[in-house]
């Protein structure tokens, strides 16, 4: 707006019939945080769509009154009051009643756009909630890129000397790279995990131990399928995989591993139920060590509204090589994570801890404390799909 328009340029837009006109048959246009864009339809019959980052999220719109358009976000209606821009024809401005925040939109024949607005985490006309981004990350079949970065603290325990004296720091890279299908016939995704080790203990063989530089780890890799149909129930499977990337040897296993891995759960407004099967064999290397390990990961996140979620994903793993009494192992770990303000920059962060059952081990991990911060992005192969 021009710095020469006043308050009293902006005129009260009002009428049931001129509102519903306003926003019938309606295309609006949206630029979200990164320079991803929103696109949001809203048909004549109180239906429509909100497309961002690759996802859809469903909407619904009425007239209220003489002075107010609703659109539900996030299982309930938001209302604002409308006012037209007396010296410019186009040009229009929406007050959420809630909030008193604004945002100032033009029309023209091709479309709606909405300019820049506060960026709550309510969501807006072209702008998705924190509580349906919420939804829409904690379900892995969802065609959303994210880049996650997640900095672990870990504490040792074990039957050396000293070893529960010991602590490392790692940073775990897991990017996610959805290949969404055509015609809604679900999404192909590929996940690498790349952990970089820094000053991690490493039994010396002398009853202590030395503590390694900065190293690259063996980089995990899935390769899997996945959907979930209106129902809310979610599935899928694919391959699952470790690469001999180690930079020291006393980090990795030196060994490539391949192997099957099932997904299978369910998702709704109130958070979701999932589990994980996995399981890997070596195939090639020249490692000693013998892969032959299977692992069951179980999910459940709660949401607490606002965009707020609980969370927890117990891991159990059962090492087929390992000596007797040493093959079955767990990990418990809860999370507590909400969405980033998209005008801020979309995705999400997290803080979990985690505890490792007890087995008769030299060293081994004990507790870890995570923190993560997962940025979402639009893949661009998948605009128009």
């Amino acid at each position: 707006m021009a710095n020469a328009q006043t308050n009293d340029a902006w005129q009260p837009f009002e009428g049931a019939d001129k509102l519903t006109e306003l926003f019938s048959d309606t295309v609006l246009t949206s630029e979200l945080g990164g320079g991803s864009m929103a696109v949001a339809n809203y048909n004549a019959d109180g239906t429509g769509e909100l497309k961002a980052w690759n996802d859809t999220f469903e909407r619904e719109w009425k007239v209220d009154g003489d002075e107010l358009i609703c659109i539900k976000i996030d299982r309930r209606f938001q209302c604002w009051r409308i006012e037209k821009n007396a010296e410019k024809s186009n040009e229009y401005r929406g007050t959420k009643i809630e909030t008193g925040e604004s945002v100032i939109f033009t029309v023209t024949d091709q479309e709606t756009k909405l300019g820049a607005g506060t960026g709550t985490s309510s969501g807006g006309a072209a702008e998705p909630s924190a509580e349906e981004m919420a939804q829409k990350l904690a379900n892995p079949t969802n065609p959303i890129m994210t880049i996650g970065n997640n900095f672990d603290y870990i504490t040792f325990q074990g039957d050396l000397p000293g070893a529960g004296e010991e602590s490392s720091f790692r940073y775990l890279f897991q990017t996610v790279f959805p290949y969404k299908l055509a015609d809604g016939k679900g999404t192909v995704f590929l996940r690498p995990a790349v952990p970089i080790f820094f000053n991690e203990p490493v039994p010396d063989g002398l009853g202590g131990f030395s503590s390694e530089g900065t190293d690259l780890g063996d980089i995990g890799f899935d390769l899997s399928y996945g959907q979930t149909n209106k129902n809310g129930w979610l599935y899928g499977g694919g391959v699952v995989g470790t690469l001999p990337t180690a930079t020291n040897d006393r980090l990795g296993k030196d060994k490539w591993a391949l192997g099957p891995e099932l997904l299978f759960g369910k998702v709704g407004k109130w958070g979701a139920v999932i589990g994980l099967f996995t399981h890997q064999w070596d195939v090639a290397g020249s490692g000693d060590a013998k892969i032959n390990s299977s692992a069951f990961t179980y999910v459940y996140a709660f949401s607490l509204g606002g965009g707020w979620q609980v969370a927890a994903a117990p891991v159990v793993t059962y090492d087929h090589e390992a000596a007797s009494g040493n093959k079955l192992s767990c990990r418990w770990a809860s999370v507590s994570q909400k969405p980033l303000s998209s005008k801020a920059g979309p995705g999400s962060s997290s803080c979990s801890t985690g505890t490792m059952s007890k087995r008769t081990m030299r060293s081994r991990p004990e507790h870890l404390i995570r923190l993560s911060i997962s940025p979402v992005m639009s893949a661009p192969w998948n605009e128009g799909r």
